[in-house]
């Protein structure tokens, strides 16, 4: 799994699956054409924590502001370093969507968090999982991001993975579909 190449070890995680009644291929391809349009809670949320300064458009797999580290089929992993605590998060001083430099970095106060998705075959469907992991770069910044992670975990970063794995579950199945 490439998620491990980049964080083997975490401080903190969170991992939320879902089963979806299509192929691979498809689900991954539903995940990949998401668009910010279709995740209205996730765009609440945006404007909460940006404080009405961000607002995505577009299809997610480019707007997203996390980085691209790496991806192949059925796999892609995002990645940054910053002080998430702050009201206005400072972002790391390294290149955004460097593999290398995000791995090597090690400079004290600082949070690395990656988030991968992947999508396996699983029966006649597939299963849709994205996985956040957070290393803190020394002990201080994660007694600090330990208060942060709290608040966001169940709130905000858990509801936009959730609401994630529906909107892709509603692209793709028909039943989801009539539900929504």
């Amino acid at each position: 799994m490439e998620l491990d190449r980049f964080m083997p070890e975490h401080d903190f995680r969170s991992r939320y699956s879902r089963r979806i009644a299509a192929d691979p291929v498809t689900t991954w391809d539903a995940f990949q054409e998401l668009t910010a349009e279709e995740l209205h809670i996730t765009q609440v949320l945006i404007g909460i924590r940006s404080l009405g300064t961000v607002r995505l458009s577009g299809r997610v797999s480019s707007a997203a502001p996390v980085p691209l580290l790496t991806s192949g089929t059925g796999e892609e992993v995002r990645g940054k370093i910053a002080k998430f605590w702050h009201v206005r998060p400072e972002v790391a001083p390294i290149e955004d969507g460097d593999p290398e430099a995000f791995v090597n970095f090690v400079e004290p106060g600082w949070a690395k968090t990656v988030t991968g998705a992947r999508v396996v075959a699983e029966g006649d469907g597939s299963v849709l999982t994205i996985e956040t992991r957070v290393r803190c770069t020394d002990e201080r910044s994660r007694l600090i991001f330990a208060a942060y992670w709290l608040a966001i975990r169940a709130g905000g970063a858990g509801l936009v993975r959730l609401e994630m794995l529906q909107a892709v579950a509603r692209r793709v199945e028909p039943a989801a579909e009539l539900a929504a």
